[in-house]
């Protein structure tokens, strides 16, 4: 799938559901923002990995929560925001 047709689909889904994620403490180096969540969404076109937007770390996150899509990546180049 492009990175076209990849953006559409999310703007045209309204939200989406994490299938698994992991909160990131120490990131490689180049990466900012730390602590911040990696998911594997579930957009109903299939899986995908992306970082997300509005975690506060100890902050309540799981398995199934919903997420929304973003217009556009953020500054840290978040795709959905919890």
């Amino acid at each position: 799938m492009s990175s076209t047709s990849s953006r559409e689909s999310k703007a045209m889904a309204a939200t989406a559901t994490i299938h698994t994620y992991t909160i990131i403490r120490t990131p490689p180096e180049g990466f900012t923002g730390a602590p911040y969540c990696i998911a594997i969404v579930d957009a109903g076109a299939g899986l995908e990995t992306a970082r997300i937007a509005g975690y506060v770390d100890g902050a309540g996150i799981a398995v199934g929560d919903p997420v929304t899509p973003l217009a556009t990546p953020d500054a840290h180049g978040a795709t959905y925001s919890l």
